[in-house]
């Protein structure tokens, strides 16, 4: 079985990339991306079990769909261990968001979401492949600079007004032309049900 060789050589260029452009992630926790990916992509199997399933209840409250590192201030590099906020068991309070959840794919994103009649109704974007939903009021509380972000740069962040419901993240293998990653699904169910999917037209031949 193929052991995602692709998917393995994508993050290592990527986290060169990243580390020579000085993106907000230390040398340390790039290598422990790097790693948890590999380790993902080797204890995949060929069912269709789930990888890992996190979830959160909302109520009446805007949520925010983005890349971790987006939403961190200058001081959260130093504070944060990026990828034990995967595990889900309350690093994220850290950063002042202790009511979300995070998980870690690969660098093949669903990064889209649809409604129930499948519509694009926002997306998102990533870099360090760490997704997370938040909730708006505490991500701009801890760093208010990103409402102009948001503002600027509306594809990197998924928003969704007053929503009252489950958001489960849900990381299972799936195949993506001949390999067989772990993709990240996003699914929220409540007064607005909605979806993650790749983008339209991502599989079109060019």
């Amino acid at each position: 079985m193929r052991l995602g060789i692709k998917n393995i050589q994508a993050n290592f260029v990527f986290l060169a990339r990243l580390f020579l452009s000085s993106q907000k992630i230390n040398p340390y926790d790039m290598f422990k991306t790097f790693l948890f990916s590999l380790i993902n992509s080797l204890i995949m199997t060929n069912n269709e079990k789930p990888i890992a399933t996190y979830s959160m209840h909302v109520e009446g409250k805007d949520i925010v769909i983005t890349d971790i590192i987006y939403i961190m201030n200058d001081d959260d590099n130093d504070n944060i261990d990026i990828i034990a906020c995967t595990e889900n068991k309350g690093e994220l309070h850290k950063i002042g968001c202790p009511n979300s959840i995070t998980a870690k794919g690969c660098d093949v994103v669903k990064s889209s979401i649809y409604n129930k009649k499948g519509e694009v109704i926002s997306q998102f974007c990533s870099d360090s492949y760490i997704i997370g939903c938040f909730l708006l009021e505490e991500v701009l509380k801890h760093n208010p600079k990103l409402a102009k972000d948001m503002e600027e740069l509306p594809y990197a962040f998924a928003i969704i007004r007053n929503f009252t419901g489950d958001i489960t993240f849900t990381i299972k293998e799936e195949k993506v032309y001949d390999e067989k990653m772990p993709i990240l699904n996003i699914r929220g169910k409540g007064n607005i049900n909605f979806h993650s999917d790749y983008e339209p037209g991502y599989f079109d031949e060019d």
